[in-house]
Formats: C-alpha cells, sequence, structure tokens
C-alpha cells in the first residue's frame, strides 16, 4: 500500500511539473508571437506617416524639406528620429528653426521658422542674392526687389547657405537697420574708400554713416533731417556724428 501511495504521488507530482512546463511554455510562445506581431504593426502603412503637415514655410518648397529629412517615403512613425530630422531641415537656406512632431497614428507636423531677407546684393552672373541679417545667402532671384535695400561692393557672393565675406557684413548689417519707411527712399547701401558705409538715397543727399556704429540714432537723425530740413542745393548729410549732423552742398 505505501508503494502504492508513493508511486501515485510521484504521478501527481509529474503531472503538476508538465502542467507548469506547459504553461511557461505557452507563456513564452504568446509573448514571442504578440512580439512579432507588434513589430509587423508598428511597421506597417497604418503607423506610418501618411499625414505630414508643413506650417510656416514662404519660401521653402514642400518637396525640399521632405527630401532632406526622407519624410516623402512615408516612413512608420516609430523610425523617424526627430533630431535628425530637424536638423537636416534647419540645413536649408531659408530655415532658421525646424520643429518636427510626430502625432499618433499617422500624422507628422514640421514647423519652420524662416530666416528674414534685409538685403539684395547683384550677382555676377546676373539677377540678384538675397541676404539675411548675418549676411547669409538666402536665394537668388531674377529682379531687383523693392521689398529690401540694395548693397554695392560685395566682394564675392556665394551659393545659398553661404556667408559674403566678413569684410561686407557691415553692409547687411547697415541694411538690417534700415527703417521700414526709408526702404523705399534709399537706392543702395556702398562703402567708398573716403567715407565709409553711404547710403545713396532717391531724389535726396546722400547720408555719409562711416562705420556701423550707434546706426539707429543715425537713421533717427537722417529721418529728422529729410523730414524737417530744406536739403536744396545740399549734396551730402554727414552723420558720423549723429547728434550734429552737417550739411555739405
Amino acid at each position: 500500500m505505501l508503494h502504492e501511495k508513493i508511486a501515485r504521488r510521484r504521478r501527481s507530482v509529474a503531472r503538476e511539473v508538465g502542467q507548469k512546463r506547459l504553461k511557461v511554455v505557452g507563456l513564452i510562445a504568446a509573448l514571442v508571437v504578440f512580439s512579432i506581431g507588434g513589430f509587423f504593426v508598428a511597421h506597417s502603412p497604418l503607423i506610418s506617416a501618411r499625414h505630414i503637415e508643413i506650417r510656416g514655410a514662404r519660401h521653402t518648397s514642400a518637396a525640399e524639406i521632405l527630401s532632406v529629412s526622407g519624410l516623402f517615403t512615408h516612413p512608420p512613425l516609430i523610425d523617424i528620429n526627430i533630431g535628425v530630422d530637424e536638423q537636416a531641415i534647419e540645413r536649408l537656406a531659408w530655415v532658421k528653426t525646424a520643429v518636427v512632431t510626430v502625432s499618433f497614428p499617422s500624422t507628422v507636423e514640421v514647423r519652420v521658422r524662416e530666416r528674414l531677407a534685409v538685403a539684395a546684393v547683384a550677382s555676377k552672373g546676373g539677377g540678384y542674392a538675397l541676404l539675411d541679417p548675418s549676411g547669409e545667402v538666402l536665394s537668388r532671384i531674377d529682379q531687383r526687389p523693392t521689398s529690401v535695400v540694395a548693397i554695392l561692393g560685395v566682394t564675392d557672393v556665394p551659393r545659398p547657405g553661404r556667408l559674403i565675406p566678413l569684410a561686407d557684413r557691415g553692409l547687411v548689417t547697415t541694411a538690417a537697420s534700415v527703417p521700414t519707411d526709408l526702404v523705399g527712399r534709399i537706392s543702395d547701401i556702398r562703402r567708398t574708400s573716403g567715407d565709409g558705409i553711404v547710403i545713396v538715397m532717391r531724389n535726396a543727399p546722400e547720408a555719409i554713416f562711416g562705420s556701423t556704429a550707434n546706426l539707429h540714432e543715425k537713421f533717427v537723425a537722417l529721418a529728422t533731417v529729410l523730414s524737417d530740413v530744406a536739403l536744396g542745393g545740399v549734396r551730402s548729410i554727414d552723420l558720423r556724428a549723429p547728434s550734429n549732423p552737417v550739411l555739405t552742398p
């Protein structure tokens, strides 16, 4: 009898061990199936960049943004590297900052802040290059624009995304400081050997600025002279000391 009880106990223990093993194997199998299924779902068209919204881009085309970021392939959202994509978009000439946001299951938003054009410079091959306040070339256009001031005397105009020579950036700095109401009255900004930076006006005397020091004060003084002083017979307005403008016949 004792031997039979021991044998039955052994069989019972063996069954329990077997059942536990089956449960563990079943759990592992379920996890594997779930993981594989999750992988395929995450990389399926259902959870991919099917809807791409681009905001804030006026001078940068959607095609450029999609191309440099790789979003034109509508990748799975899980594969999108936001930081890498933002850096790639910010390398485009007009783009100052880019923010990429992913929203499951299928939306990617690209929000762009573009650079501001403040000056135009004639290109050797024809047309004009638009420059931002730092002197970076943004793009090339065929006609001289009316919305920004033209600068003369830039020694080299590189391709978009590059900076003009350091020695010429004072002209851009001056152009960036021009008050909006004076833009249309200025023919160009140039550097001369004797007077430094000179503002050539339309239907008014030229304004001698000399350097980029105290640009705000110089433009305030220029606007005041233009509005309050009879300038018949005056050839130039020396504003190197803006508190004491000197009119030269």
